[in-house]
């Protein structure tokens, strides 16, 4: 297969989980240059890809820093309100350690 072609062929899913073949720009290729008629490849994504994608979109709607979130915590502290505890937080970092290590 011509190397420019690469990429250009493949499946593309809408908004409904409908997959459509996708080809390039000329439609058809040069029988004698490629051999046989081909069907063209297609991809068909996973339910959880399907998630996936969405939930990217998702978080790339959202702000990257919680500012509301930061002038809370900004005030705890300043107040003397903001605890602490460092047994939770050892207790979770060791439980995330033993679900990398599985």
């Amino acid at each position: 297969m011509d190397q420019s072609f690469i990429g250009k062929i493949g499946s593309k899913v809408d908004e409904t989980g409908v997959s459509k073949k996708i080809s390039g720009e000329s439609g058809t290729a040069d029988k004698s240059a490629t051999g046989p008629a081909s069907t063209g490849d297609t991809v068909q994504l996973t339910n959880s890809a399907k998630l996936l994608e969405r939930l990217e979109k998702s978080l790339a709607s959202l702000p990257d820093v919680d500012s509301n979130r930061v002038a809370e915590v900004k005030a705890a502290i300043e107040n003397g309100q903001y605890s602490i505890d460092a047994d939770a937080i050892a207790d979770a970092m060791i439980r995330f350690d033993q679900l990398l290590g599985d």
